[in-house]
C-alpha cells in the first residue's frame, strides 16, 4: 500500500512538472494571438477555481461573482488612470475590496438556499453593476475606462510573452493557495456544511460563519482574476460585471467537474479554446457552444473530470473483477472477465 501511494505521488508530481514546463514554453511555440488566448485561459481558470470555492465545495449556487470580477477590474481602471497607482498598490486594494463585498454578499445570503440564492446573488451583482453604470465621473458609465496602461509593471513583463509568464506565475501561486485552503480544516468544514448543514450545526460549527468565509475567499481571488483581465485587455467597462460573466463561470465549473479542484480550471480552458476554434469556421459559434452546454447537462452531469474518473474506475474494475461502484473485489465464487471476453473461474486458492 505504501509503495502504491509513493508511485501515485511520484506520478502526480511528474505530471505537474511536465504541465508546468509545457505552460512555460507556450510562448515559444505560438504567435501573439494564441499567447493572448492562453493568458486569458489562465486568468479565467483562476476565476473559475475561486468561484468553485463557493459552488462546488460550498454547495452554494451563485450568479453574482461577476461583481467581484468587475470590482477588481475597476480598481485597476480607477487606480491607474485617476491616481496613478502602481500594481503593488492596485493588487492588495482589489483583493481587499473583492473580499469585503463578497463578505457582504455572504451575510445577506445566509437565510436563502437553492434558486433563491441564485436570484439574490444575481440581484446584488446587478445592483453593483448599476452603480458602476451611473457613476460616470469615476467609471465612465457605459463607455468604461479605456487605455489602461501597464506602465507600472516591469518592462520585461509589459508585453505579450512577458505578461503571459507573469500571469502564469500569479495564477500558479493563487491556485496553490486555494488548494491549501480547500484542504485545510477550514475548507473541509465548508465541504461538511455542503454535505449536511444540520449535522455540522449540531456538532457546534457556526455554519453561517463558514458560508461567509467561503464567499470572502472566493471574492478575493475573483477580484484578483479581474485585475489580470483588465491589465490584459487594457480597458474595463460594465461588461466586466455582466451577469453573463457569472453564467459563464458557472458553466466552466459544471463542464470541468465542480466536485474536482481543477475541474473548473479545465472547463474554463475548454470553453475558451472551443470558442476561439469554432469562431474561425463559423459566425454562429454561440450556437455550437449552446449545443455543448446542453450536451454537458444531459451526459456530463459530473463534468469532464468526473466522467474521466468514472471511466478509469470501470476500466480498473474490468481488469480486476472488482465492483465498479464500490471498488471491492469479486465474490469468491464469482467469475471474472478475461481479456478474451469470456468468464474464467477463480483459482482454487481464491475460492478457498
Amino acid at each position: 500500500m505504501k509503495a502504491l501511494s509513493t508511485r501515485r505521488g511520484l506520478a502526480i508530481a511528474g505530471g505537474f512538472a511536465a504541465a508546468s514546463v509545457a505552460l512555460v514554453l507556450v510562448p515559444s511555440f505560438t504567435d501573439s494571438f494564441y499567447t493572448f488566448v492562453a493568458t486569458r485561459m489562465l486568468l479565467l481558470g483562476l476565476f473559475a477555481t475561486a468561484y468553485n470555492t463557493v459552488f462546488g465545495f460550498g454547495g452554494m449556487s451563485s450568479l453574482g461573482h461577476a461583481a467581484f470580477f468587475g470590482i477588481g477590474g475597476y480598481t485597476v481602471g480607477i487606480g491607474v488612470t485617476r491616481w496613478g497607482w502602481p500594481p503593488l498598490v492596485v493588487l492588495p486594494v482589489a483583493v481587499v475590496l473583492g473580499a469585503a463585498v463578497a463578505a457582504v454578499f455572504g451575510l445577506m445570503c445566509l437565510r436563502v438556499r437553492g434558486i433563491y440564492l441564485l436570484l439574490l446573488t444575481l440581484a446584488l451583482a446587478q445592483a453593483i453593476a448599476g452603480l458602476a453604470f451611473y457613476q460616470t465621473e469615476w467609471t465612465g458609465g457605459d463607455n468604461g475606462i479605456p487605455n489602461i496602461a501597464r506602465d507600472g509593471l516591469p518592462s520585461s513583463v509589459r508585453e505579450g510573452d512577458g505578461y503571459y509568464l507573469l500571469t502564469l506565475a500569479v495564477v500558479a501561486v493563487c491556485v496553490m493557495l486555494l488548494w491549501r485552503y480547500q484542504r485545510s480544516p477550514l475548507g473541509m468544514s465548508v465541504v461538511g456544511v455542503r454535505e449536511s448543514e444540520a449535522r455540522m450545526s449540531a456538532t457546534g460549527y457556526r455554519t453561517g460563519q463558514l458560508r461567509v468565509i467561503a464567499f470572502t475567499v472566493s471574492g478575493a481571488f475573483s477580484a484578483l482574476a479581474g485585475v489580470l483581465e483588465v491589465y490584459l485587455q487594457g480597458s474595463v467597462s460594465t461588461a466586466n460585471m455582466s451577469w453573463l460573466i457569472s453564467a459563464d463561470v458557472l458553466v466552466f465549473a459544471i463542464l470541468g467537474g465542480a466536485r474536482h479542484f481543477l475541474g473548473p480550471f479545465l472547463g474554463a480552458a475548454l470553453v475558451t479554446g472551443l470558442e476561439v476554434w469554432v469562431s474561425t469556421y463559423t459566425d454562429r459559434w454561440t450556437t455550437v457552444l449552446g449545443v455543448v452546454y446542453v450536451a454537458t447537462a444531459l451526459f456530463l452531469a459530473d463534468g469532464v473530470l468526473g466522467r474521466a474518473g468514472w471511466a478509469a474506475r470501470r476500466a480498473k474494475a474490468w481488469r480486476t473483477g472488482a465492483d465498479p461502484d464500490t471498488g471491492l473485489g469479486p465474490d469468491p465464487g464469482a467469475t471474472v472477465p478475461t481479456p478474451g471476453g469470456g468468464p474464467a473461474e477463480l483459482p482454487a486458492e481464491a475460492r478457498a
